[in-house]
This record gives C-alpha cells, sequence and structure tokens, in this order.
C-alpha cells in the first residue's frame, strides 16, 4: 500500500513524497495518523538552520528531513507480538521514529498507549508527546507548599505548564510574555501575577520581579527560548537555596552561554525538560492522557489546522503569528 508524506528538501521547501509500506516487524504498530502537533522547536529545522548540525536529530542530519513528532492515530496492523494494542485503537505516545507529516506511521508498542473512550473527532486534540512533557517536568520538580515560581514565556508549552501547576500549592505564579490575548489565558489558567514585557528592559523586570519574590523564586522556567529570556529566567533564582530552573525551550547552537555566573553564584538545580528525562514514560504518558481531560484545556490552545494542501502554512504561521495563534496541528486526512 502506498501513501504520502511531507518531508523537507531545502530550507524553508516541503514537498510530498508517495512512499510504499514496509513489512512490520514484530513490535510493529502501524498507525494511520489523525492528527501531528507541529512542534515549534521543528522551526528551526524548516528554516534549515539545524540540518547536518552536530548532535541534532538522525532524522535531520540531511535532505530529505522528516517532521513531525506528536502524532495520534488509529490502530491499522500489529506485529505479531504486540500485545497491548487491537485493530481500531486510538494511540499516541513518543512517536519519534516516524516522519509524522504523513498518512501512515510506524512505531514501536513500548512507545505509545491506548487513548481511552474517544472518538476519531475528538482524537485530534489528543497529542499526548507535549503533555506528556509537562507531566515529566512537574514529577522531576520538588514542589513544597507556598513555593514561589516564575514562567517566561506564554506559548503552548508555558499555557501547559501553567494549568499544571495552578494545581499545585503555590504562594506564587508569575509569567512574563509578550501577547496579552495569551497572558489573559494564563491568567485564567491559574497564574497569580502575569506581565506584558513588550516594551520593558529585562532589567527593570528583574526588580518588579525581586519585588513579588523577595529572595527570588524556587521554581523559575524558561520558555521563550532565547538568550535575554534565559539570562532572566537564571538571575531571579532564589540564591543558594537549591532552587530549581527548567530549561523547558529548545536552544540555537549558536546561541551564547551566558548564564554561567547565574549558575555559579545562585547555585539553582537544573532540571531539562524533553521527555526522555521521564523516569517512566510510559506511567507519564498514562497521567498526560488522564491530564486531557482533567486539567490541559487542549482544545482550546488548539488554535489552527493544516493539511496536504496547505502544508507550507504548518511553519509559515511561527513568522507572522495571528494574533489568537497557540498551537496548530496537521491533519493528513
Amino acid at each position: 500500500m502506498k501513501f504520502r508524506s511531507v518531508k523537507l528538501v531545502a530550507p524553508k521547501k516541503l514537498e510530498i513524497f508517495e512512499s510504499q509500506l514496509d513489512i512490520l516487524k514484530d513490535d510493529d504498530v502501524l498507525i494511520k495518523v489523525i492528527s501531528c502537533g507541529v512542534c515549534s522547536t521543528e522551526r528551526s529545522i524548516y528554516e534549515g538552520k539545524n540540518i547536518g548540525t552536530l548532535g541534532c536529530s538522525y532524522r535531520n542530519k540531511k535532505y530529505p528531513a522528516d517532521l513531525g513528532h506528536e502524532a495520534t492515530g488509529e490502530v491499522i496492523e500489529i506485529g505479531k507480538c504486540v500485545k497491548k494494542f487491537s485493530v481500531g485503537d486510538i494511540v499516541s505516545g513518543l512517536t519519534y521514529s516516524s516522519n509524522c507529516f504523513s498518512e501512515f506511521i510506524k512505531e514501536k508498542e513500548i512507545d505509545l498507549i491506548k487513548i481511552p473512550k474517544t472518538n476519531k473527532e475528538d482524537a485530534k486534540y489528543i497529542i499526548l508527546e507535549p503533555i506528556m512533557s509537562t507531566v515529566n517536568i512537574l514529577h522531576q520538580l520538588d514542589i513544597k507548599v507556598g513555593d514561589k515560581a516564575f514562567i517566561v514565556g506564554d506559548g503552548f508549552m508555558s499555557l501547559l505548564l501553567i494549568a499544571g501547576l495552578s494545581r499545585y500549592p503555590l504562594s506564587e505564579l508569575v509569567v512574563v510574555g509578550h501577547h496579552d490575548y495569551k497572558l489573559n489565558l494564563a491568567k485564567n489558567l491559574g497564574a497569580t501575577k502575569i506581565i506584558n514585557n513588550t516594551n520593558i528592559d529585562n532589567r527593570d523586570i528583574n526588580e518588579e520581579l525581586f519585588e513579588i519574590a523577595k529572595l527570588g523564586f524556587d521554581l523559575s522556567i524558561e520558555y521563550a527560548g532565547n538568550t535575554s529570556s534565559l539570562a532572566l529566567a537564571a538571575s531571579v533564582c532564589k540564591a543558594k537555596a537549591r532552587s530549581q530552573l527548567v530549561l523547558g525551550s529548545s536552544y540555537s547552537n549558536d546561541m551564547p552561554f551566558i548564564i554561567s555566573n547565574y549558575l555559579q553564584n545562585r547555585a539553582p538545580i537544573i532540571v531539562p525538560s524533553y521527555p526522555h528525562q521521564s523516569k517512566n514514560k510510559i506511567l507519564d504518558l498514562e497521567r498526560a492522557a488522564f491530564g486531557v481531560n482533567n486539567i490541559f484545556p487542549i482544545k482550546t490552545l488548539i488554535t489552527h489546522e493544516f493539511n496536504f494542501d496547505n502544508v507550507n502554512g504548518c511553519f509559515e504561521i511561527f513568522e507572522n503569528k495571528p494574533k489568537n495563534f497557540i498551537k496548530s496541528i496537521f491533519l493528513p486526512i
């Protein structure tokens, strides 16, 4: 059976390929993709900046490069050793082995979970990989009653984390960002204070933050992905108190490392955010699935949809973001 997929063939140039499905291995699950989240971390890949760089994913070492790693879909066929799934199940998980901007993907049973009690229309919103990333952060953090938390960045991943952190007994949950629309949503999700820093110097924001948290923040999360935001997040960590600094964004290989003094002077614990830091990936995926219905407002946060006909828009939207843009998905069918 042949199927279509989208690959990056040059900077900002996508092409649709037609391929033949391979024979399944014993532990493979063949999935008909319902949707794939468009991750901002792949913007630099789309622009050609990370293709072939040191440490890049095997998916992006050369052209044509694969895109998409946040898939959910319907099980079409299973390998003979697969026990967890049956044909017709809706599944999602850590879909890193495939090009998920595709009609079909193959993934290993060990990296997937079944989505309980859902239909195909609702399933398009249940992209578990970013939600699992959020659950992973929450499980890594040592959160105590009355802690003060700070997040710089008001994008999709920040909003997921705000929704999760607001369930903890924090005394402060302060969010700094650029967009009133998303900051107001952060407030609705549980942020105690929001600050739009569009026209404010980092030094002034720093002073305002120390007015809120006199000795600094117990938890500081960087989700904007640039040098000044990382420096701001590091600078407001509570000094010499085993505060926690979460590196939540993706960072360019060319980005200067300017927080060395903060690491030595304030001595925070560095918390990486990627899913493979999880101590139990399947358990965190299951808890992410629980959180879809109980904690994380995923339907509200997915604002745009694309398909094979307008697939370039998946990444062009990052350059000229509409006012209400938060997160988009690719729908191959």
